[in-house]
């Protein structure tokens, strides 16, 4: 959830010329692929959200809203369930930069809510990384990693930090006119909280707490897929709204409800299809 002004209108015309320069020429080397790949995959046009779905994005839940509840359900902290770190060097387009920013932030939430130092510190790095290549170094400086190290393990100040981070980044983005990074942020954020909670209710002995957290997400996803029904002729995102409404079976196939259990088999299949989608975020 963040960005800058004239930077997707630079990004589209260098875009275009990269397409026009790479055309005109007969280079094939790896390199060249690579940027044509990257320029086509650039978000070149924003589309105009209705009111009521630029009023669902901006107000949209942070990923601490999950994983508190994770938190308060007494569901454990599994480093290995989170985006490895050492991937966020093969994120190469600005749709898999906002995707994985919204990802990483929801690890990073995840490992703040667990008071998880080290691990809070890595993915941050993480997310500084990735804001910095999408134009929102503002947001995620070196003051922030600062003022992390310092709160250490009060958790609260952490929490309420990141918390404020996140609100800067949504009124970054919208202020500079990119409001489909922040809806790529947001869906990436969402998807990694839900795949979290599904991969901790698999491992449970009892996931009727962790369920109740499932459950309660419900009426943030029909939310999202509000704001993305908005990109349906959107070749770019289309991919990833058509992944996205694959999850509503979580909540319509499975019969869950809050603080009822369910048994393995059902809560492997919803972590199973919880990944799926996430995976085609990470790859």
């Amino acid at each position: 959830m963040k960005a800058l002004n004239k930077f997707s209108t630079g990004l589209a015309l260098a875009a275009c010329m990269g397409v026009f320069i790479f055309s005109s020429c007969n280079s094939t080397s790896k390199q060249d692929k690579q940027a044509n790949e990257a320029a086509a995959d650039t978000i070149l046009k924003e589309v105009t959200l209705s009111p009521e779905s630029q009023s669902l994005l901006y107000k949209f839940p942070t990923p601490f809203e999950v994983t508190n509840l994770l938190e308060k359900a007494k569901a454990g902290f599994i480093f290995d369930i989170t985006n490895p770190p050492a991937n966020v060097t093969k994120y190469a387009t600005e749709k898999s930069k906002a995707l994985n920013l919204g990802i990483y932030s929801a690890d990073l939430s995840y490992s703040a809510t667990y008071n998880r130092t080290d691990e809070t510190n890595k993915f941050l790095a993480c997310t500084n990384k990735l804001a910095d290549e999408l134009g929102i170094a503002g947001v995620y400086d070196q003051t922030l990693l600062e003022k992390v190290k310092k709160y250490g393990n009060k958790k609260d100040s952490l929490v309420a930090l990141i918390t404020r981070v996140f609100g800067q980044t949504n009124d970054f983005l919208a202020k500079n006119n990119r409001t489909q990074v922040a809806v790529l942020i947001a869906t990436g954020g969402f998807a990694e909280a839900i795949y979290l909670s599904a991969s901790l209710a698999e491992v449970a002995r009892d996931n009727s707490k962790i369920i109740a957290v499932l459950y309660a997400q419900k009426d943030n996803y029909e939310k999202l897929m509000t704001i993305l029904s908005a990109y349906n002729a959107d070749q770019n995102m289309k991919p990833i709204a058509d992944d996205m409404a694959r999850l509503k079976n979580i909540w319509t196939n499975y019969s869950i409800e809050s603080g009822k259990k369910i048994p393995i088999e059902k809560s492997a299949e919803i972590a199973d299809l919880a990944e799926s989608v996430r995976i085609n975020m990470v790859k």
